[in-house]
């Protein structure tokens, strides 16, 4: 089978690429940069020429300096590419990235998370990513093959800096071996992490699935881990004495403080999640923000961020 995969080089965009190589799929990247017309063309021109079976739009932005930035990248251009799919003589199977940030604030009772939760977002980025999911079911509706992978909090190669496993790594492997002071914000969050390659194969198994057409899917764990013994573990991985500081610009007490997913509808596609092996992510993590804060990796640009 032939896939066209948006924001290629993104954190998702990368993994569910390489997964797809590895499982025979005919792969056709397209980046993301540049200007809004410029990304709309790039993707028109790719599904002319390529005319995949499968289109997975993962480009996007989790977080930019004007709210208008996101809707673009979350919203606008996904229009974009629905209506030239909506002009193929044969329009392919179109997977959607969502997010675990559509559904908001979501109150103790209704834990673990099921797509049938009502969607009350409070960020721009959640409200973007939801709006995209309304366009993506009145498009199913109207007839087109549309699947929303709403994506709980990958981790793992790659993970940009801004989010917070990620933010931890860096803080910590930036510091000199005598230590220094990690910034965090709600040590008591406990949140549904998946291995970013793990969620790559997740996504790559809706496209064969025929049952998930039309549906928006949880892609999670199913349980949440609390953050305070991960930092500790990255601490002690290092061996330097760190001071860990609550730092308020990094706390939102509206935030519930445990939240994860529903893996029923997942399962009923016969999917079945790996929990994530932090033994495993932790060290690969701390080392690619050292080398990363050496000089030794180039920065990338991350398309895709969940």
């Amino acid at each position: 089978m032939r896939a066209l995969v948006s924001g290629a080089t993104g954190f998702i965009g990368s993994h569910l690429t390489e997964h797809l190589a590895a499982q025979d799929w005919d792969v056709v990247p397209v980046t993301s940069g540049g200007a809004l017309a410029a990304r709309a063309g790039r993707l028109a021109a790719a599904l002319d020429s390529a005319a995949p079976a499968v289109v997975f739009h993962m480009a996007g932005l989790s977080r930019a300096e004007h709210p208008a930035a996101l809707y673009e990248a979350d919203l606008v251009l996904t229009a974009h590419l629905l209506k030239a799919v909506s002009r193929q003589k044969r329009p392919p199977l179109v997977i959607l990235a969502g997010s675990a940030a559509e559904y908001g604030n979501v109150a103790p009772d209704y834990v673990p998370v099921r797509e049938t939760e009502p969607c009350r977002p409070v960020t721009d980025y959640g409200i973007a990513k939801y709006a995209q999911t309304l366009m993506a079911e009145a498009r199913a509706a109207a007839g087109m093959p549309v699947v929303v992978a709403r994506m709980w909090n990958p981790v793992g190669p790659g993970m940009p800096r801004h989010l917070a496993l990620a933010s931890f790594a860096a803080q910590i492997a930036a510091m000199p071996s005598e230590g220094g002071t990690l910034r965090v914000g709600n040590l008591y969050a406990e949140r549904d992490f998946l291995d970013v390659r793990e969620v790559a194969r997740l996504v790559a198994g809706l496209a064969i699935r025929p049952d998930a057409v039309g549906q928006v899917v949880n892609i999670c764990a199913g349980r949440a881990w609390p953050l305070r013994p991960l930092i500790d573990d990255m601490i002690r991985l290092t061996g330097k004495p760190v001071s860990i500081v609550v730092d308020p610009c990094r706390v939102r007490p509206e935030d519930p403080v445990v939240l994860y997913g529903h893996t029923g509808r997942l399962a009923s596609l016969g999917l079945v999640p790996a929990l994530p092996n932090f033994d495993e992510i932790l060290p690969q993590l701390l080392r690619q923000k050292r080398d990363r804060a050496r000089g030794l990796v180039p920065a990338r640009t991350f398309d895709q961020l969940t």
